[in-house]
């Protein structure tokens, strides 16, 4: 069986308690929240074709309760010569032609403390919850 067994993780899943569970997945959907909101403030706008960075920031939920923050895809990827390149990464970590503007990451290490507190306060309350 593999370290990341999908099917084992999804059964260790089963075993908390469904109040622990919601809890946590509330909090994940906040921090996401928070987190793509702060990124679309700091992204750039690309004044050369008027494609807004901050549009292809987003989330989403996992099948197991998670959160997933992306930055990028389709509407950011264009063809070079190279092959398809998506600027949402050129723009975060720079390239050749142009310094990096940072504006995922940093968003996401102002936030993480943050990100750890609320999940630590909706984990007590699930339990305290649970206990009762």
């Amino acid at each position: 069986m593999s370290k990341y067994d999908n099917a084992d993780f999804r059964k260790r899943l089963a075993k908390i308690p469904r109040a622990m569970r919601r809890e946590l997945r509330l909090a994940l959907e906040k921090d996401a929240a928070e987190w793509v909101q702060l990124a679309r403030s700091l992204a750039p706008r690309d004044p050369k074709d008027g494609t807004p960075l901050h549009d292809s920031i987003r989330h989403y939920p996992t099948e197991t309760g998670g959160q997933i923050v992306v930055a990028g895809g389709k509407t950011t990827t264009k063809p070079s010569e190279a092959g398809p390149y998506d600027y949402a990464v050129g723009r975060e970590f720079g390239n050749s032609v142009a310094p990096a503007q940072p504006f995922f990451w940093p968003a996401y290490r102002a936030l993480k403390k943050k990100f750890q507190s609320r999940r630590r306060r909706a984990l007590t309350k699930a339990v305290k919850e649970f206990n009762q």
